[in-house]
């Protein structure tokens, strides 16, 4: 297939010629939140970057060798090819190929799911430290992720209305980033002061009433708060932290967004039961929070045998 809507005639339909399109059909239908979207761009980018076949000559083969060659971890992989997949299903439907290559190519699966806690106590309070010093909004998105355990997503989607600040009825209503449903997470000062003393000064400062359906975390243009620019502003946090790596020649955050979600639920452990924690993290399995408290209890046999508790951990994006 091809097109003809450039000066010199016709011209192949890329991935990357046809991203926006795609991009702006799925929004307009399906009404997609900014973040999904901002996530297919993502991965459609990456992958046009290395695919640049036209699209109704891509195989399967090009699929698995992009992926192969980016040697990622099975979470992300898995992203790309959900994109991928949902890419090409729209390029059929609108005729620029015959089938959809993504069908042939299977998802990858970790040999073993466990969190990846922050072990080392002096890193944690390095990016204590390095969070609190963060401008507005950002402060308050990392303290929420890192106190509390919720997902990226989660926070950026949360708006003006899910945040209850009560007396005695402090939570958050928060929708499950895989489900779509919402669960209520109860704030509490022993557990949770930075986020709860966070959100009253948030809340408190807003400019005047606004709708309950308003991004509670806006960007300097009025838009709902990105997850691009909240990684951005992650490796600044980082590199305060001095929690940064050499790879290639460049400066790598040794933990990623995650990673807050791993220890915060390592740390709730101590302060809540296995139930309430599920709850609070909004695990559909119980053997996803067991691990955290499998991890945690390691660790503290192996301080009593005068050990050093946790293993270091390697960079690594989980989707527990």
């Amino acid at each position: 297939m091809t097109s003809s809507d450039s000066p010199g005639g016709y011209r192949p339909r890329t991935i990357a010629s046809e991203m926006e399109q795609f991009l702006s059909d799925i929004q307009r239908e399906q009404g997609l939140s900014a973040n999904t979207i901002t996530s297919y761009r993502c991965d459609l980018r990456t992958a046009a970057g290395a695919i640049t076949k036209p699209i109704e000559a891509i195989a399967s083969a090009d699929i698995k060798a992009f992926l192969d060659g980016r040697n990622e971890q099975p979470g992300t992989t898995n992203r790309r090819i959900a994109s991928m997949g949902r890419f090409f299903r729209w390029a059929v439907s609108r005729g620029y190929a015959l089938h959809n290559p993504v069908d042939q190519v299977g998802g990858r699966y970790h040999a073993e799911h466990r969190p990846q806690p922050i072990a080392s106590e002096a890193e944690r309070r390095a990016l204590d430290h390095a969070i609190a010093a963060s401008p507005q909004p950002y402060r308050l998105i990392f303290t929420l992720l890192r106190e509390i355990g919720m997902r990226t997503d989660e926070v950026l989607n949360l708006n003006v209305g899910d945040v209850i600040l009560e007396p005695g009825r402090e939570v958050l209503l928060v929708r499950d980033s895989k489900s779509g449903t919402k669960r209520m997470v109860v704030l509490t000062p022993d557990a949770m002061p930075r986020s709860l003393r966070g959100l009253r000064s948030w809340v408190r400062d807003l400019a005047e009433p606004l709708a309950p359906d308003t991004p509670l975390f806006q960007s300097s243009r009025g838009n709902r708060a990105s997850y691009d620019t909240l990684h951005r502003r992650w490796v600044q946090v980082c590199k305060q932290a001095r929690l940064v790596d050499l790879e290639d020649g460049r400066e790598v955050p040794r933990y990623t967004l995650h990673h807050l979600r791993h220890t915060a639920a390592a740390e709730l452990i101590a302060f809540y039961p296995e139930q309430v924690v599920r709850r609070i993290l909004g695990h559909r399995d119980p053997r996803s929070t067991r691990r955290y408290v499998e991890i945690v209890h390691a660790g503290s046999h192996r301080a009593n045998g005068n050990g050093s508790g946790h293993a270091p951990q390697r960079r690594e994006q989980q989707a527990s």
